[in-house]
């Protein structure tokens, strides 16, 4: 949702017309799904949090949550190369995907929670490549806060 962001991931549109096409999808009927991606360069967990709070004033059905990752010969490895930025790491991701359950609309289904990035073209984090081993770790972390999506939800 962060203007810069997409300025740098050249996203090649800006929030307004993103909020366009879900307007219109949602005035065809159309389930919309929303993609979003944690670690983005020089982007703070207080920006991740408030992009779930945001979407949640758009009506969205659904949500995939995402870690940023490399992948070899991409324009991201590129910049990733020349200019190193940070990267989450496990307990950084699962702290932010935890509180973003918090804040994310009860009503908006969950149809992912990590990606798949491919073992052999991953560059970093390597910790991804573990999938069960992060969903495992985001639930032991949602019981032990004891905490459930919605819960910061107009409290």
């Amino acid at each position: 949702m962060h203007e810069d962001t997409l300025k740098f991931i050249r996203r090649g549109h800006d929030l307004k017309n993103f909020e366009d096409a879900v307007k219109k999808l949602k005035e065809r009927n159309i389930f919309v799904v929303v993609h979003i991606i944690n670690g983005l360069p020089y982007e703070t967990k207080e920006m991740m949090i408030e992009t779930v709070k945001y979407l949640n004033t758009l009506g969205i059905d659904g949500i995939k949550i995402h870690m940023l990752y490399i992948s070899k010969d991409t324009p991201l490895a590129l910049i990733y190369k020349e200019r190193p930025f940070s990267l989450l790491t496990k307990e950084e991701y699962i702290d932010i995907v935890c509180e973003q359950l918090e804040y994310l609309d009860p009503k908006i289904v969950i149809m992912r929670i990590t990606g798949d990035p491919i073992k052999e073209e991953l560059i970093a984090p390597t910790w991804l490549v573990k999938k069960f081993c992060v969903l495992n770790d985001i639930d032991k972390e949602m019981k032990k806060r004891d905490i459930y999506q919605g819960d910061k939800v107009n409290p």
